[in-house]
């Protein structure tokens, strides 16, 4: 399986690829690329040390995979296929496993006119959740720096009948693709675990150079969307530990005294940035990206209910009234969010989504 048409080119020269069963090669550097199970390694990060591995790749909850023998693991997927086996692994009622199959996962979709002829690139796709329902609409390339995950999604795609997939191990900041060539990209729950392939560098700089490298590859007028969390969400001010790294304030802070605060309390760089809503914006406009749109997912990006647009007061009026359940939301919460200008609000929320757009004329 293929993502269709989609020309790669090297991580590391930019050089054009020869892609064959067991290797890619670059025809610049020379440079060869394992072809493990069927998934092309073209990663370039760094491969982090295990006390430093970040929260989605020891926890369950996350959606990634974390076995002591990934070749046993994708052997049970294979003879078993892989349902019988995410449930083996994380329980079969379990919230990981909700993940990759909920179909509200992708209700974003619904704000694009997607068909059969897109190209779509997904960027930490894990298991598979976004990019496998993708592939029942369009060609999907899905990118992910866990060479288990990738395998996974491999085999998950044939025994979905998804011809028009490829799954691929590469790093954000460095895409193997030449411009120009995607309709989509999509990064949900990802773009604040980018800094971990590149430790030694400002963890921004790296978001924004993946930002950057999003925009290259789409064509003109081509669309990104964005799920991520709220550096500045309402629970953090209440004493709430920050979801990525587990502690209270620290997304709160100025980003030196972050830095400060995460060495001493974990001995490791405060590389998981998040941000604010007007942060994410600027990021997008420093990467070249423009009409962007940015929402409110509802309650989270990986079971979206609603998707209420941020720009719009009365909307957000309308569904705190109407639709915010008090039973589902801490109380302190739900008065914040009962009582406050929308906004405030709009600022304050857990999940954002952001809808982007490469600029039609560059």
């Amino acid at each position: 399986m293929t993502g269709a048409g989609i020309i790669y080119q090297c991580p590391w020269c930019k050089g054009s690829i020869d892609r064959g069963k067991d290797y890619w090669r670059c025809q610049g550097c020379g440079h060869a690329f394992e072809v493990r199970r069927g998934v092309p390694i073209l990663d370039i990060g760094v491969k982090q040390k295990a006390e430093h591995q970040p929260l989605w790749a020891k926890s369950p909850s996350s959606g990634s995979i974390t076995v002591d023998d990934p070749d046993k693991f994708l052997d049970e997927v294979e003879q078993k296929g892989w349902r019988v086996a995410l449930g083996n692994l994380w329980g079969a009622s379990s919230t990981a496993l909700m993940r990759t199959v909920a179909a509200n996962r992708v209700a974003w979709k619904y704000l694009l006119d997607i068909n059969n002829s897109w190209k779509a690139l997904d960027i930490g796709a894990g298991t598979g959740g976004v990019a496998c329902q993708l592939a029942k609409e369009c060609s999907v390339v899905a990118l992910e720096k866990s060479w288990c995950d990738a395998a996974f999604m491999h085999l998950r795609a044939q025994q979905e009948n998804l011809p028009s997939f490829q799954a691929i191990v590469a790093d954000a900041t460095s895409l193997p693709f030449e411009p120009n060539q995607f309709d989509l990209a999509t990064m949900v729950g990802a773009l604040e675990w980018v800094p971990f392939g590149w430790p030694e560098k400002p963890p921004r700089e790296m978001q924004l150079q993946a930002l950057r490298e999003v925009c290259r590859i789409l064509k003109p007028g081509g669309s990104f969307f964005l799920g991520i969390e709220n550096g500045l969400y309402f629970g953090y001010f209440l004493g709430l530990p920050e979801v990525h790294t587990n502690i209270q304030f620290i997304s709160l802070m100025d980003k030196k005294q972050a830095e400060i605060l995460s060495q001493d309390l974990r001995g490791r760089p405060y590389l998981e940035l998040t941000h604010s809503k007007d942060e994410y914006i600027e990021l997008f406009k420093e990467a070249g990206f423009d009409e962007i749109q940015p929402f409110w997912l509802y309650p989270d990006y990986a079971f979206i209910h609603y998707i209420i647009p941020l720009d719009r007061p009365n909307i957000i009026k309308y569904f705190i009234a109407e639709h915010l359940d008090p039973r589902d939301t801490e109380p302190s919460l739900y008065r914040f969010y009962r009582f406050l200008d929308p906004s405030v609000v709009s600022n304050h929320i857990q999940f954002f989504g952001f809808l982007a757009q490469r600029p039609k004329g560059k």
